[in-house]
Protein backbone atom coordinates (compact mmCIF):
# COMPACT_ATOMS: atom_id res chain seq x y z
CA UNK A 1 0.00 0.00 0.00
CA UNK A 2 2.75 2.74 0.79
CA UNK A 3 4.36 1.93 -2.29
CA UNK A 4 1.19 2.37 -4.31
CA UNK A 5 0.87 5.94 -2.34
CA UNK A 6 4.55 6.63 -3.52
CA UNK A 7 3.97 5.53 -6.45
CA UNK A 8 0.83 8.01 -7.18
CA UNK A 9 3.12 10.57 -5.34
CA UNK A 10 5.71 10.68 -7.83
CA UNK A 11 3.81 10.15 -10.60
CA UNK A 12 1.68 12.90 -9.10
CA UNK A 13 5.14 15.05 -9.39
CA UNK A 14 5.69 13.69 -12.39
CA UNK A 15 2.73 15.17 -14.22
CA UNK A 16 2.74 18.66 -12.16
CA UNK A 17 6.29 18.84 -13.61
CA UNK A 18 4.81 18.37 -16.88
CA UNK A 19 1.96 20.23 -16.64
CA UNK A 20 4.24 23.33 -15.49
CA UNK A 21 6.47 22.93 -18.63
CA UNK A 22 3.45 22.89 -21.02
CA UNK A 23 1.81 26.07 -19.01
CA UNK A 24 5.36 27.77 -19.64
CA UNK A 25 5.22 26.46 -23.56
CA UNK A 26 2.02 27.58 -23.55
CA UNK A 27 2.65 31.27 -22.44
CA UNK A 28 5.64 31.36 -24.66
CA UNK A 29 3.68 30.76 -27.93
CA UNK A 30 1.32 33.39 -26.36
CA UNK A 31 3.95 36.02 -26.23
CA UNK A 32 5.31 35.11 -29.73
CA UNK A 33 1.60 35.38 -31.13
CA UNK A 34 1.28 38.64 -28.85
CA UNK A 35 5.01 39.70 -30.84
CA UNK A 36 4.11 38.58 -34.54
CA UNK A 37 0.95 40.47 -34.40
CA UNK A 38 2.48 43.60 -33.51
CA UNK A 39 5.44 42.71 -36.14
CA UNK A 40 2.90 42.21 -38.86
CA UNK A 41 0.96 45.00 -37.90
CA UNK A 42 3.33 47.29 -38.17
CA UNK A 43 4.28 45.50 -41.73
CA UNK A 44 1.18 46.20 -42.78
CA UNK A 45 1.23 50.01 -41.63
CA UNK A 46 4.69 50.57 -43.21
CA UNK A 47 3.30 48.62 -46.70
CA UNK A 48 -0.06 50.96 -46.51
CA UNK A 49 1.80 54.15 -45.73
CA UNK A 50 4.27 53.61 -48.74
CA UNK A 51 1.57 52.83 -50.87
CA UNK A 52 0.04 56.38 -49.54
CA UNK A 53 2.92 57.75 -50.57
CA UNK A 54 3.44 56.14 -53.99
CA UNK A 55 -0.25 57.15 -54.61
CA UNK A 56 0.04 60.49 -54.08
CA UNK A 57 3.35 61.12 -55.78
CA UNK A 58 1.35 59.41 -58.85
CA UNK A 59 -1.32 62.27 -58.09
CA UNK A 60 0.62 65.01 -57.83
CA UNK A 61 2.68 63.95 -60.95
CA UNK A 62 -0.31 63.58 -63.32
CA UNK A 63 -1.84 67.20 -61.53
CA UNK A 64 1.42 68.54 -63.01
CA UNK A 65 1.19 67.31 -66.19
CA UNK A 66 -2.50 68.00 -66.64
CA UNK A 67 -1.84 71.52 -65.44
CA UNK A 68 1.28 71.87 -67.99
CA UNK A 69 -1.18 70.88 -70.81
CA UNK A 70 -4.07 73.19 -69.79
CA UNK A 71 -1.38 76.02 -69.51
CA UNK A 72 -0.32 74.74 -73.31
CA UNK A 73 -3.82 74.14 -74.68
CA UNK A 74 -4.90 77.78 -73.35
CA UNK A 75 -1.67 79.84 -74.16
CA UNK A 76 -2.43 77.75 -78.01
CA UNK A 77 -6.04 78.87 -78.19
CA UNK A 78 -4.77 82.73 -76.68
CA UNK A 79 -2.20 82.40 -79.57
CA UNK A 80 -4.51 81.95 -81.83
CA UNK A 81 -7.10 84.38 -80.81
CA UNK A 82 -5.06 87.16 -81.23
CA UNK A 83 -3.47 85.86 -84.21
CA UNK A 84 -7.10 85.84 -85.64
CA UNK A 85 -7.85 89.38 -83.81
CA UNK A 86 -4.93 91.07 -85.38
CA UNK A 87 -5.83 89.32 -88.62
CA UNK A 88 -9.44 90.79 -88.88
CA UNK A 89 -9.56 92.93 -86.88
CA UNK A 90 -9.72 95.89 -89.37
CA UNK A 91 -12.91 94.23 -91.18
CA UNK A 92 -14.58 93.99 -87.94
CA UNK A 93 -14.29 97.74 -87.25
CA UNK A 94 -15.56 98.68 -90.52
CA UNK A 95 -18.55 96.31 -90.27
CA UNK A 96 -19.66 97.18 -86.88
CA UNK A 97 -18.61 100.99 -88.18
CA UNK A 98 -21.01 100.64 -91.55
CA UNK A 99 -23.55 98.82 -88.94
CA UNK A 100 -24.41 101.85 -86.66
CA UNK A 101 -24.07 103.94 -90.49
CA UNK A 102 -26.75 102.29 -91.24
CA UNK A 103 -29.33 102.23 -87.76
Amino acid sequence: MEKLIKDIVELDKVYRTEVNALREEKEKISEFVREEKKRLKRQYEKVAKDKILKLQADIAADLEKRKQEAISESEKTLTNLESSYKKNKDVWVNNIYEYCLEK
